[in-house]
C-alpha cells in the first residue's frame, strides 16, 4: 500500500513538472487574439502589424483610449507600446464597477516602454495631450504571462557619469560609420556610454533607432536632439539647417551633463560628404575644446558644472587613422563579432534597406577607421584601443576653468591675381606685401590697384561691344584677422538717418574699396517688406516676409560672418535671431542668391523682373579672405545697356567663386577705390548721372593714403 502510494505521488509530481515549467516560459504575444476597441472606432489592425514602417493613429486630439478583452479570460502579463508620439500623460486602466480606475501609470521618458499587468484580462491604455495632438503608436503588444522576452525593450537611464559618448547624426550612422563600437565598448566591455543623436529623422526611424541598439545589447536610453533632418552638402549648409549656436549648445550640454571620459564621432568630410556629419565633427571638436570653459556655452556651465575630455576620436580622422578590430567574437552577444552584430541592428532599419549603405570595415568608408583628433592624455601607442590611456573617471577640469577667447579661425589665402608691372615690391610667399601700401590707378586702362601687407584688391574693367556691355570686376585677397569685408556706416549712431554720395562714406571712413548695399532704407516706412537687416551684430530689422519668391527683390540674403566667412540664404531660411546665433556680424537683404556651390537658385531664370537689361551688381565668395564683386554699367545707351539677372549669373559665374548674391542695381550700383568713385552711371530721372545717395557702403580695407576732409562729388 505505501508502494502503490509513493509511486502515485512520483506521478503526480511528474505530471507536474510541465505546468511549473510552462509557468516560467517566455511569454507570448496574444494581442491578435484580444478583442480591441478604441475610443474613435479607428481601425486597429496597425496596432499589430508588426511592421514599424507603418502606424496606428487616434482620431481623437486630446483623449484617447484603446480598450482590450483577452480571448478565453487569459490572463495579460505585459502590455509594450512603441509610441510614436509621446502623450503628455498616460496610463493603463481598469474597470471595477463600471469604473474605470487606474492600474498603471506610464512614464514619458522612454518612446519604447513596458507596463506590467498582473494578470489583467479587461484593461484599456488612455492617454491625453495638453495640446490638440493624435495618439500615434508605431506598435504594441499584449503579452501573456511569463519571462519577458528578450527583444522587449526594459530601458535604462543614461549614466549620470559617462565613460563614452558616441555623437551620431542620423539614425543609423552610429552602425554604418561606427560599427563594432557599440557592441564592443558598450556591450561586451561594459563602457558607460551615451549614444546622442542630433536627430531621430522620423517617427519610424526613431523606432528602427531604438530596435537597433536593442540588438547589441546596448541598454541605456539614447539622448535625441531637437533638428530636424534635412541632407546638405556642406558644413555650411548644414549650419544653415542646424544653427551653429543652437549646435554647439546641445552638444555642450549632453558633455557636460554626462561626463565622458571619450568622445566620438563623424568625419570631419562628412564621410560621403554630408553637411550634417560635418557639424557633427565640427561641433564636437569645438565642444571638447572648450568645455571647460566657463565662458563656452556659459548656461550649461552654469548648470552641470565644467568638464575635460581626455581623447576625441573621429571617423577616418588624419593621415593614419587606427583600425580597429571588429572581428573579434563577443561572449556578451553570443559569440557574434561586433562588426555582426552591428549589421543585425542595420537590418532593423526597414527603411534603409533599399539604399546603398552598408555596414562594412571594408573601403574607403571604413567604419574601423579612426583619428586621434584631440587628447590630453598623450598620443596612441599600441594603437589597438580607443581608451589607451584614458584615466577612468576622468581628470581634474580645474586647471583649464580660466577662460580664454573663443577660437575663431582666420584666414589669410594666397594672393593669385596678376600683378601690375608698373608696381614693384617685396612680397612674401603668399604675395602680400611685406611693408608699405602700394596703389595704381589707371582709369584709361581699366585698371586700379591696392596691395599692403594684410589686402590686396585688383579691379578690371572689362566690356564687350556687342552687349553693348561694361563691367568692373574686383577681386580681394584679405588677412581676415586685420580686414573684415562689411558695412561702413555714415552715421553707426543713426544708421538710417542721412543719406550721401557713396565717395563721402568712403573718404570719410578712408575706405580702400567699397560698393553699395541692398538699399534697405528704400523699404523702410513705404509699406514694404525690410528683410532681414543686421549692421555690426545689431538687429535693425527682423522682417523675414512669408512669401517673397515672385517679387524683385526676393531679399534672399547674404550674412558676414566675424572671422571673415560668407553665405547666402533663401529669403525665409532664417530669422535675425538664427543668423546672430550663428556669427552673423552684417546681414544684407536683396537677393536672388545666384548660385552656391553646384546649386543654382532657379528664381534667377524665372524673375519676370530679371529678363530686362538693366546696370545690376553682385558680390561672391571664393573661400574665406577670398572675395570678388561685379558691377554693371547700364542705362548708358551705346556704351553699356547692361545685363539680365541670367547673364549676370554667367558672369559670376565665370569668376570661379563659390557662392553669389545679386545687390541692388540701377542708380544704387557704384564701386570706389581708395575714396573715389571709378564707375559711371546711366542718365536717370532730372538728367542726373551719379548714384543715389545711402547710409552705407560694404567696404573693406583702411588707408591712410586717402586724405577724409577731401572734398567728394
Amino acid at each position: 500500500m505505501k508502494k502503490s502510494f509513493w509511486c502515485l505521488l512520483l506521478l503526480a509530481a511528474l505530471l507536474l513538472v510541465p505546468a511549473v515549467c510552462s509557468a516560467a516560459s517566455e511569454a507570448q504575444d496574444i494581442t491578435a487574439d484580444c478583442e480591441i476597441r478604441t475610443s474613435g472606432g479607428s481601425d486597429v489592425v496597425r496596432l499589430y502589424d508588426r511592421q514599424y514602417t507603418t502606424r496606428w493613429t487616434g482620431r481623437e486630439r486630446r483623449e484617447t483610449w484603446i480598450e482590450f478583452t483577452t480571448a478565453d479570460a487569459v490572463p495579460a502579463g505585459f502590455l509594450y507600446v512603441c509610441f510614436a508620439v509621446m502623450p503628455d500623460e498616460w496610463r493603463v486602466e481598469t474597470q471595477v464597477d463600471d469604473e474605470w480606475v487606474a492600474l498603471v501609470s506610464g512614464g514619458t521618458t522612454y518612446m519604447h516602454t513596458i507596463v506590467e499587468l498582473g494578470g489583467a484580462t479587461h484593461f484599456r491604455l488612455w492617454a491625453r495631450f495638453d495640446k490638440a495632438q493624435q495618439l500615434i503608436i508605431n506598435e504594441l503588444f499584449v503579452l501573456g504571462e511569463g519571462d519577458l522576452p528578450s527583444w522587449v525593450q526594459v530601458w535604462e537611464p543614461a549614466p549620470e557619469k559617462a565613460d563614452l559618448l558616441v555623437l551620431a547624426a542620423h539614425p543609423d550612422d552610429e552602425l554604418i560609420y561606427f560599427g563594432g563600437l557599440l557592441p564592443t565598448y558598450a556591450t561586451e566591455q561594459g563602457k558607460k556610454t551615451v549614444v546622442v543623436y542630433m536627430t531621430d529623422s522620423n517617427t519610424t526611424r526613431m523606432s528602427e533607432l531604438l530596435n537597433g541598439l536593442w540588438e547589441m545589447g546596448v541598454h541605456s536610453y539614447p539622448v535625441i536632439g531637437p533638428f530636424y533632418d534635412g541632407y546638405s552638402r556642406s558644413l555650411e549648409e548644414g549650419y544653415r539647417k542646424w544653427p551653429r549656436k543652437q549646435a554647439r549648445s546641445f552638444v555642450m550640454e549632453q558633455i557636460r551633463r554626462y561626463r565622458p571620459d571619450m568622445v566620438v564621432s563623424h568625419d570631419v568630410e562628412g564621410e560621403y560628404g554630408h553637411g550634417a556629419h560635418r557639424v557633427c565633427a565640427d561641433v564636437a571638436l569645438y565642444c571638447v575644446q572648450n568645455c571647460m570653459r566657463v565662458d563656452a556655452e556659459s548656461d550649461s556651465a552654469a548648470k552641470y558644472g565644467l568638464w575635460t575630455v581626455q581623447k576625441l576620436y573621429l571617423h577616418l580622422y588624419g593621415d593614419d587613422p587606427l583600425r580597429l578590430d571588429w572581428h573579434v567574437p563577443l561572449s556578451s552577444l553570443g559569440g557574434r563579432t561586433g562588426l555582426q552584430a552591428a549589421q543585425d541592428a542595420y537590418a532593423l532599419h526597414v527603411t534603409q534597406q533599399n539604399t546603398n549603405y552598408v555596414v562594412t570595415d571594408e573601403g574607403p568608408y571604413s567604419c574601423a577607421l579612426f583619428g586621434l583628433a584631440y587628447t590630453t592624455v598623450g598620443e596612441d601607442v599600441e594603437r589597438n584601443d580607443l581608451f589607451e590611456n584614458v584615466v577612468p573617471g576622468g581628470v581634474n577640469p580645474s586647471a583649464y576653468a580660466t577662460p580664454s577667447p573663443e577660437h575663431v579661425t582666420f584666414a589669410r589665402p594666397d594672393v593669385t591675381c596678376e600683378w601690375p608691372s608698373t608696381l614693384t615690391c617685396d612680397r612674401d610667399a603668399l604675395g602680400y606685401p611685406t611693408q608699405g601700401e602700394h596703389v595704381l590707378k589707371d582709369e584709361e586702362a581699366g585698371l586700379w590697384f591696392y596691395a599692403s601687407p594684410s589686402l590686396v584688391v585688383r579691379i578690371d574693367r572689362f566690356s564687350n561691344p556687342e552687349g553693348p556691355v561694361v563691367w568692373y570686376e574686383a577681386e580681394v585677397f584679405a588677412d581676415t584677422s586685420v580686414n573684415r569685408f562689411g558695412s561702413v556706416l555714415f552715421d553707426p549712431s543713426d544708421p538710417e538717418r542721412q543719406h550721401v554720395q557713396p565717395a563721402r562714406i568712403a573718404t570719410e571712413n578712408q575706405v580702400v574699396f567699397g560698393m553699395n548695399t541692398d538699399y534697405y532704407t528704400y523699404r523702410t516706412g513705404r509699406g514694404l517688406s525690410v528683410g532681414i537687416i543686421i549692421r555690426g551684430g545689431e538687429v535693425l530689422y527682423d522682417d523675414a516676409p512669408k512669401t517673397q519668391r515672385d517679387k524683385f527683390p526676393n531679399l534672399d540674403t547674404l550674412a558676414m560672418f566675424s572671422n571673415g566667412e560668407w553665405d547666402v540664404f533663401d529669403f525665409n531660411a532664417h530669422l535675425a535671431q538664427d543668423y546672430l546665433n550663428m556669427g552673423a556680424v552684417d546681414v544684407f537683404s536683396f537677393g536672388p542668391w545666384l548660385f552656391r556651390g553646384e546649386d543654382f537658385n532657379p528664381y534667377v531664370f524665372e524673375s519676370p523682373r530679371g529678363v530686362y537689361q538693366e546696370p545690376r551688381c553682385a558680390v561672391g565668395m571664393f573661400e574665406n579672405g577670398h572675395y570678388v564683386a561685379m558691377m554693371v554699367e547700364g542705362r548708358m545707351g551705346k556704351e553699356s545697356a547692361g545685363v539680365s539677372l541670367p547673364e549676370l549669373y554667367e558672369l559670376m559665374r565665370a569668376t570661379g567663386c563659390t557662392l553669389a548674391i545679386n545687390l541692388d542695381g540701377g542708380q544704387t550700383a557704384a564701386f570706389t577705390f581708395m575714396g573715389e568713385r571709378i564707375t559711371r552711371v546711366g542718365t536717370y530721372s532730372g538728367g542726373r548721372t551719379y548714384p543715389r545717395t545711402t547710409t552705407e557702403l560694404i567696404g573693406i580695407g583702411r588707408s591712410d593714403l586717402i586724405d577724409p576732409t577731401a572734398e567728394t562729388e
